[in-house]
């Protein structure tokens, strides 16, 4: 059994409870992507856009890179592997 941290696992499905976000974390599913890529899959201003990719990478859920005056976004698989396999252990304890 794996020990779960409730309260972190509580924080990152607060991170992740926008549909935005959700749709963010899909599309980097495909691949890195920059800020501009993937404000066209979005009707939102670049400022909304930004607090959203503040909070996911603050998440650790998508990890930014710097190239020159580009930010490539991708997902962090380390927490997306843990989130996942915290939720499996929470949907298989007996309640």
């Amino acid at each position: 059994m794996v020990k779960i941290n409730y309260t972190k696992i509580a924080k990152q499905l607060k991170v992740m409870a926008d549909p935005k976000r959700l749709k963010i974390i899909y599309l980097l599913s495909n691949g890195e992507m920059c800020a501009t890529d993937i404000l066209k899959e979005f009707r939102v201003s670049q400022p909304t856009l930004s607090h959203d990719m503040k909070a996911l990478v603050d998440g650790k859920f998508v990890i930014a890179d710097r190239i020159g005056q580009k930010i490539l976004y991708s997902l962090n698989p380390d927490t997306i592997f843990e989130l996942q396999a915290a939720l499996g252990e929470i949907c298989n304890e007996d309640l």
